[in-house]
């Protein structure tokens, strides 16, 4: 996956594309680690509109360099 840029030149964290079996429904773009977290705790919320989708999180090049 390339990074995207958005905005003023930021690269997102990271990429989730929330799917219904094969079918992509959402997307939610995090910027941290954090809004990752909180974006996959609105999948765990049985009452939540994310708790019927499945989510893929694709983390970009960012996220490498940080690790590195």
């Amino acid at each position: 996956m390339n990074p995207t840029y958005l905005g003023f030149g930021v690269t997102p964290y990271a990429v989730i594309i929330w799917r219904d079996g094969d079918e992509a429904k959402s997307k939610t773009i995090c910027y941290d680690e954090m809004e990752v977290q909180v974006a996959l705790a609105m999948h765990a919320d049985p009452k939540g509109f994310y708790h019927q989708y499945e989510p893929r999180v694709y983390y970009t090049a960012q996220r490498e360099e940080m690790i590195a």
